[in-house]
C-alpha cells in the first residue's frame, strides 16, 4: 500500500509539474507567451530588415570601391600622360637652345 501511495504522489506530481507547463499555465505566463511571441516576430521582422539594408550597403560599398579604383586608374593615366607631355616640352626647349647654339 505504502508504494502505491508513493507511486500516486509521483504522477500527481509529473501530472501537476505538466498542467503548470502546458495546460493549465496561468493567464500571467499565457500573456508573456504571447507578448514574447510578438516580440520574437517584430525581432524577426528587424532582423530582416537589417539584413536587406546589409545586402544594399554591400552593393554600395562595392560599387563605390569600383568608382574609386576606375579614378585612381584615370588619374593614374593622367599622371603618366603629363609626364610624358613634360618630357616632350623639356626636350623641345632643349632642341631649340641647341637650334640657336648652332
Amino acid at each position: 500500500m505504502h508504494n502505491t501511495s508513493f507511486e500516486l504522489d509521483k504522477a500527481r506530481a509529473i501530472l501537476t509539474t505538466y498542467r503548470q507547463v502546458h495546460d493549465n499555465s496561468p493567464p500571467v505566463n499565457r500573456i508573456n507567451r504571447s507578448k514574447l511571441q510578438q516580440k520574437n516576430k517584430e525581432l524577426e521582422n528587424e532582423l530582416i530588415q537589417l539584413k536587406e539594408k546589409y545586402t544594399i550597403l554591400q552593393k554600395e560599398l562595392l560599387n563605390r570601391n569600383k568608382r574609386l579604383e576606375s579614378l585612381h586608374q584615370e588619374l593614374c593615366d593622367k599622371t603618366s600622360y603629363m609626364s610624358r607631355l613634360q618630357e616632350d616640352f623639356e626636350n623641345a626647349i632643349y632642341q631649340l637652345g641647341q637650334r640657336k647654339e648652332a
